[in-house]
């Protein structure tokens, strides 16, 4: 043999040697520790967890701001929906998933970060089938948050028209560990100078971006969000709409096609870390643009920031 087989001396001594893992995790929550690292050295996960090597899990991106979780609840609900519909059992109520997510952004020790909270269905084997695994897993990474797209890209974004197929049927609408069409439309937007790749589905409409939602505006006090029957429905874009609603907005689903995007008035990229993008191309072309991006992008940061009632404070 030519490759050395390390044994836990080995081990060890690397660990305290100058290679260090790259990550930009900030901390670091396993369930079969339950505990807590800082160290990116020991934040690893189980080979033979099928969220591994079958993708076999579900997963929530959470957003804290100014010391406080935004809009926990909706997030956890969908997490357990999620689940549910892979038939994964979680042996954690809300209160524990809770209390775990909270103690890992409070381990981070930093105000505004992301954390993404992943479910696997356990380790157990390298087979497909679940029954080998005795319990599922839970990981909670926290790290650090960009800010929001128009901060960084006042100009507003530039959007293409994805060439991947999106997925199909219901798995389109749960937020499982299987986003290789999401990777791959990542890719191409990066690959042409865009910031955003749509998808489009079998019948000619659009679908949703690499992780964040599609909504338009085509008249005074009307929002339009194409149905989530390809795609995933999102919480940020449904806290939006129910800010619109409060303030007198109609807010309706009806499918888009591409080339509708012309004749909105505007037209609006949503999503935990796009927050109120404002979409200014497409494929080359110049879409419609107004004051509304803005509006309810500063509407929505107020309700990230300010409002107690969507904020879970880490003291």
């Amino acid at each position: 043999m030519t490759t050395p087989v390390w044994t836990s001396s080995e081990l060890e001594r690397w660990t305290k040697g100058t290679v260090s893992h790259r990550t930009n995790a900030l901390a670091f929550y396993r369930s079969d520790w339950n505990a807590i690292t800082t160290d990116p050295k020991w934040m690893t996960v189980p080979v033979d967890d099928h969220l591994v090597h079958r993708g076999d899990g579900v997963f929530e991106t959470l957003l804290c701001e100014e010391g406080a979780i935004y809009n926990l609840a909706a997030h956890l609900v969908r997490l357990r929906k999620s689940a549910a519909a892979l038939h994964l059992e979680l042996p954690w109520s809300d209160s524990e998933l809770g209390d775990r997510i909270l103690d890992t952004f409070r381990a981070s020790s930093t105000s505004h970060s992301l954390g993404r909270v992943l479910i696997g269905r356990g380790p157990g084997g390298f087979s497909v089938d679940p029954a080998e695994c005795l319990s599922a897993s839970l990981y909670v990474i926290v790290y650090p948050a960009k800010p929001p797209f128009m901060e960084s890209h006042p100009d507003g974004a530039r959007l293409i028209l994805s060439e991947v197929p999106p997925k199909s049927g219901g798995l389109a609408t749960i937020k499982t560990c299987n986003y290789i069409p999401n990777a791959l439309a990542k890719r191409e937007a990066n690959q042409r100078g865009a910031h955003f790749a749509l998808g489009v589905d079998a019948d000619g409409f659009l679908t949703e971006s690499a992780t964040e939602n599609i909504a338009v505006i085509p008249e005074v006090n009307v929002l339009l969000i194409p149905p989530a029957t390809h795609h995933l429905a999102g919480t940020t874009l449904a806290r939006v709409s129910e800010l619109m609603k409060k303030q007198g907005w109609t807010v309706k689903e009806e499918p888009i096609r591409p080339e509708q995007l012309f004749e909105m008035k505007e037209v609006l990229i949503v999503g935990t870390t796009a927050y109120v993008t404002q979409a200014v191309e497409l494929e080359g072309q110049p879409l419609p643009k107004g004051p509304q991006a803005e509006r309810w992008m500063n509407a929505l940061v107020r309700d990230v920031r300010t409002n107690p009632g969507m904020r879970t404070c880490l003291s």
